[in-house]
């Protein structure tokens, strides 16, 4: 600092308080990020420390002009998963959850797909399945958009409860296109899939959390693919487009969900805060329940040549 804005400085009265300075960050710490946490790095930290010099540069310009200071700012962060109980009891109630919408899931499908008079209510009543995605879309976006209905009993759980029973019926509307063979065999890959995803997004040291980046990029590479392939099929049927529709769009999920996973357990540079069990079951149950929806899509291919 040069001699001249030292003495600018001595002029200014005590009691008025310092230049505003956003909260320092520490490597290791833990902040909070809507629904999730955040692990500080090193590059975070040297991005603090700039907002911060370039905040005391502003002061010192707007105290040359009018000689006053603004507030200090007082923000405070506080971690979450300081005890391992709380993150394991988070861990039980989210995978609890899931469970239960899987069978919840399970039974509507079975229903549809063994009861004749079921899937005549399906074929007069077509209709349903607009309803159903609407019904989806608005429990959907509520959970994930309103941090009151998430964290709000019993709202969150009536949410949870009308969004598992309308994905569930268009898994139905889904599945009853294909034969139980196949639906067994799809089963059993997305079982072998979720295990193997849930594994090695807990015991190792890949860090999807630190990627996202990466996954925006797939994201939107797979968005543009799926658009150019609907415009084909408008045209001319490529029989082939629905297998590499099924298969780019199971990797898309299968990293989702390894995202998801990993920001529950916990450990990783992003978490999700303990208070939220029910966005965390509606992630993780959304993303099994599409991926179950494109293998069958895989497994339908092969079938159907």
């Amino acid at each position: 600092m040069q001699s001249n804005e030292v003495q600018e400085l001595q002029q200014i009265p005590q009691f008025i308080p310092g230049p505003p300075q956003l909260p320092t960050l520490v490597k290791g710490q833990k902040v909070k990020s809507g629904p999730y946490t955040i692990t500080v790095t090193d590059a975070m930290v040297a991005r603090r420390e700039r907002e911060n010099l370039e905040l005391y540069k502003a002061w010192i310009h707007e105290q040359r002009r009018r000689n006053m200071l603004p507030e200090e700012n007082a923000d405070e962060y506080i971690g979450d998963f300081k005890q391992v109980m709380v993150r394991r009891n988070f861990v039980r109630k989210v995978f609890c959850l899931v469970m239960l919408q899987l069978v919840l899931t399970m039974c509507v499908v079975a229903v549809f797909m063994f009861i004749v008079e079921a899937q005549k209510f399906m074929i007069l009543h077509w209709y349903l399945w607009i309803i159903a995605f609407i019904v989806f879309t608005i429990t959907y976006c509520a959970v994930s958009c309103s941090m009151h209905i998430r964290r709000t009993s019993p709202y969150n759980y009536i949410c949870l409860f009308f969004l598992t029973l309308a994905i569930s019926y268009l898994t139905a509307v889904i599945s009853v296109f294909y034969d139980i063979e196949v639906i067994l065999i799809t089963l059993g890959m997305t079982a072998m899939v979720i295990i193997i995803i849930i594994f090695v997004a807990t015991f190792t040291k890949f860090d999807m959390t630190m990627r996202r980046g990466l996954l925006m990029v797939f994201t939107w590479v797979v968005i543009i693919s799926m658009v150019v392939a609907l415009i084909i099929m408008l045209f001319t049927y490529v029989h082939v487009l629905r297998l590499f529709i099924s298969i780019i769009v199971t990797l898309l999920l299968s990293m989702y969900l390894y995202f998801d996973v990993q920001t529950i357990m916990g450990g990783r540079r992003i978490e999700l805060s303990p208070d939220e069990v029910v966005f965390a079951a509606t992630q993780i149950y959304v993303d099994i329940i599409l991926l179950y929806q494109y293998i069958l899509m895989f497994m339908g291919f092969f079938h159907d040549t």
